[in-house]
């Protein structure tokens, strides 16, 4: 077999991949080696295994399926390896460990990354003025705080913080003050402590003498430190595709190798590669180790190795024993986004490298200009890699750049010339003033022709534009046709016309999509409710089995984009294109200020709010840049028709005159008190969306149905007020009679939700579901049983926790 290092990756990678996401227990492991064990003894005593017709297929599938069950165990024993701190969450306790990396968020607050051995590492959160990272590397720190484990993920498909912490190895959290904090200066070490104090003494420097954009830019580039880089400057250089520049990668250390070489006169001795590899050492070491860089680096060792050894160096294997290599030793890797989009890069320009060369040679020897192939050829390999990385960037980020295709090219070429000189501007920094100064001016000016680039790409909408997430289906399908139709085997197949074969590993590359999208599916329903974990703030979507999409509410926070960071992603990674009717109970922060973020980033079809608004409609229209004929007025009994046997009936409150309207408008009533009330009704299933409504509208909401009650009867509450002690009413409860009570709730200063509200409902039997503690909770239809689903307290899967049972109609 050529390169069977590819295969024994892919087989790893796969294990896995099927682990992770069917969490098998360990039984079923053992047994799986078990059934392997008896296979390989019945071939050997059976003779098949010495026969030359079977031998090899035989020993390869036992070798290929031995690997796949060694990725399952091994992440089966990384997800089970606890640290011991993960029992005493909540509780204070001492720990310590040799300080890796500083972070600092502002000048109040930090996160340290520890030693703790023999327990991996552990992020240590302070709040408090701490001394300058270089004083802290290299030190043996003892803290004493708040045991915590890292948040996990809340919403259908959105980040997860606790897995990306795996991928660093670490799984407890602990919070303190900089007051319990001391230092064992007898165990510090030495060498990690003189790094941190060149690298932080160079960019103390560097910091007094550029702006502060082109500072952050630079720190960037040189050590992948994007903390001093404005969020909507790194926004710009992602949406054109070019942010990774800005952390440090294999481009940065394939340019740092060229520079050595060049800069030691492209000498290849004993003396060369010993100092190249030191220097790359260093390097990865100030860029704190990155999976990015860690690939780059081995990979250049391999390479030094093979030209010591006069071994032949393959590309595609390199990668392939590289990356197994890392996820051997840790196998969250797999889930690193770094990891994946590094990798990615990477097998995208050794499986698609070859095959272009292939069509330059021939364009060559048909007569084409030859000034036309040069042009052609420096481009190929940045073709390549976006053609490669866009679909993984679509479902990684939700977002395709036209833009990278076009901006790549000036502005890796430009880095080349700006990551030697800001790696030979760490020598100057302590050599002399004046070289030093003068190459910080330059380096200034190349940041900023940068990020004039980095602005002229910048085209919203022509350059790039948000999409949703592509299917697994799609993508594993997109790349193993990409992987396979350029390989070396796919095209000797072609010459030797073998289309059975070639057929056979299409076919393969469909089964595998299928499994793959299967197996993996998807945390957002094709069809339900959803209330969204918005935090302190209402949000309910609604997917129609039509394919409409519904949103009553969306949060809001003055001091965090819930629009832009949490609805938009949802809704890109859930499938969700638009829109269609996205209704504001009331114009309070919590419902409604979301709605308008989002609206900046996602069409909004019609906009829905009570009647009193359309004195408001000028505000509101520039509030979410709709225009008029997107506004809805709704009042009690309107109905809106969603879908077959799904519709949203307004309840309250009443249609008012003109002049009630201006009244209430003018004496600034209590804006709840306007709160729109819904009744949602979804094949059989209701569900009465209260807002923020108190005790006087229940008593009015009451009153009102008093003839029908049944109007106010639903199987789901969601509770008035986050839970308010002023809302939910006994009386209304009785009325409304719900099996389940949803509140919508986060962190808070405002006691929501009140102990009062939630033993009424315990008392009454009624289930209580909740987002600060679920996450987001799901009602997904399957027929005539809905089942309920939250994402948390385990965030693997989405887990069922019970059913209810309703008749359709």
């Amino acid at each position: 077999m050529r390169r069977p290092i590819i295969f024994l990756f892919l087989f790893f990678i796969a294990g896995i991949a099927l682990e992770y996401h069917l969490e098998m227990k360990l039984q079923v492991l053992i047994c799986a080696f078990a059934i392997l064990f008896i296979l390989l003894v019945v071939t050997f005593f059976t003779g098949l295994w010495n026969l030359t017709q079977y031998c090899q297929p035989i020993r390869l599938v036992c070798l290929l399926s031995a690997v796949f069950l060694l990725g399952s165990t091994m992440l089966y024993f990384a997800e089970n390896d606890r640290d011991p701190l993960e029992a005493l969450e909540g509780k204070k306790y001492e720990v310590q460990g040799r300080v890796i990396t500083v972070q600092v968020k502002d000048e109040n607050s930090c996160q340290i990354l520890i030693t703790a051995e023999p327990y991996g590492k552990r992020l240590i959160q302070i709040r408090g003025s701490m001394a300058s990272p270089a004083e802290l590397i290299g030190k043996w720190m003892v803290v004493r705080g708040t045991v915590t484990l890292p948040a996990e993920r809340r919403n259908p498909n959105l980040f997860d913080y606790r897995l990306y912490l795996k991928t660093r190895d670490v799984r407890v959290v602990v919070q303190a003050n900089s007051q319990q904090i001391t230092f064992d200066e007898s165990r510090s070490a030495l060498l990690p402590a003189a790094a941190a104090r060149l690298k932080y003494g160079f960019t103390d420097k560097l910091k007094v003498e550029m702006s502060q954009e082109t500072y952050g830019i630079t720190v960037g580039m040189l050590f992948g430190d994007r903390s001093f880089i404005g969020e909507d400057i790194y926004d710009t250089f992602q949406k054109n595709g070019i942010a990774h520049i800005l952390s440090v990668s294999g481009i940065h250390v394939g340019i740092v190798y060229l520079y050595l070489s060049k800069l030691l006169g492209n000498r290849k001795t004993m003396g060369f590669y010993l100092l190249t590899s030191g220097f790359l050492l260093f390097y990865a070491a100030l860029s704190e180790f990155s999976p990015s860089v860690v690939r780059a680096v081995v990979m250049i060792f391999i390479h030094i190795l093979s030209k010591i050894l006069w071994r032949p160096y393959d590309f595609l294997s390199c990668t392939a024993a590289c990356a197994l290599a890392m996820l051997l030793f840790n196998p969250f890797y797999l889930f690193n986004t770094g990891f994946q989009l590094s990798f990615a890069a990477v097998f995208c320009l050794a499986s698609g490298l070859p095959w272009t060369e292939r069509k330059l040679l021939q364009m060559l020897q048909e007569g084409k200009p030859e000034l036309l192939v040069k042009a052609l050829r420096y481009g190929a390999p940045l073709l390549v890699i976006q053609l490669g990385m866009a679909p993984l960037t679509a479902y990684l980020f939700n977002y395709f750049s036209a833009a990278s295709f076009f901006a790549n090219i000036p502005i890796i070429a430009l880095s080349g010339v700006m990551i030697p000189l800001g790696i030979s501007l760490i020598p100057l920094s302590f050599l002399g003033d004046i070289l030093f100064g003068v190459g910080t001016r330059a380096m200034e000016l190349l940041a900023e022709l940068m990020m004039w680039m980095n602005d002229c790409f910048y085209l919203p909408g022509i350059g790039f534009f948000p999409v949703v997430s592509p299917p697994i289906f799609l993508l594993l399908l997109y790349y193993g046709f990409f992987f396979c139709l350029s390989s070396e085997m796919t095209r000797v197949l072609h010459q030797r016309n073998n289309q059975r074969a070639i057929a056979l590993i299409c076919a393969a590359i469909i089964l595998v999509s299928t499994l793959g999208h299967v197996i993996v599916g998807t945390q957002s329903p094709a069809a339900g409710l959803i209330f969204i974990d918005v935090g302190q703030g209402d949000s309910l979507h609604i997917k129609t089995p039509g394919g409409r999409n519904i949103l009553i509410d969306g949060g809001g926070n003055q001091n965090y984009d819930v629009g832009q960071k949490i609805l938009l992603p949802y809704l890109l990674k859930s499938g969700v294109k638009e829109i269609d009717l996205a209704i504001a109970t009331h114009l309070h922060d919590d419902h409604y200020l979301g709605l308008t973020q989002l609206a900046k980033g996602m069409k909004i079809k019609k906009f829905g709010t009570y009647e009193i608004n359309r004195y408001r409609e000028e505000e509101i229209l520039e509030e979410t840049g709709l225009k008029q004929e997107n506004m809805v007025y709704l009042k009690a009994g309107d109905r809106i028709r969603l879908d077959q046997d799904v519709w949203i009936d307004v309840l309250y409150p009443k249609e008012r005159t003109a002049e009630e309207y201006q009244r209430i408008l003018i004496q600034e009533e209590d804006e709840n008190k306007s709160s729109l009330m819904m009744r949602v009704s979804y094949r059989g299933l209701s569900v009465l969306m209260t807002g923020d409504i108190g005790f006087d509208g229940e008593t009015e909401l009451m009153r009102q149905y008093q003839a029908d009650p049944e109007q106010l009867r639903a199987d789901i509450l969601k509770v008035g007020h986050h839970g308010s002690r002023y809302s939910t009413g006994d009386g209304f409860l009785e009325s409304v009679a719900p099996e389940i009570a949803v509140f919508q709730v986060g962190k808070n200063n405002f006691g929501h939700p009140h102990e009062a509200v939630i033993e009424k409902c315990s008392q009454k039997g009624i289930m209580i579901y909740r987002n600060d503690q679920n996450g987001a909770i799901i009602f997904e239809t399957e027929g005539q049983i809905w089942h309920i689903k939250v994402l948390l307290p385990k965030n693997m899967h989405i887990k069922e926790l019970t059913e209810i049972s309703k008749a359709a109609g």
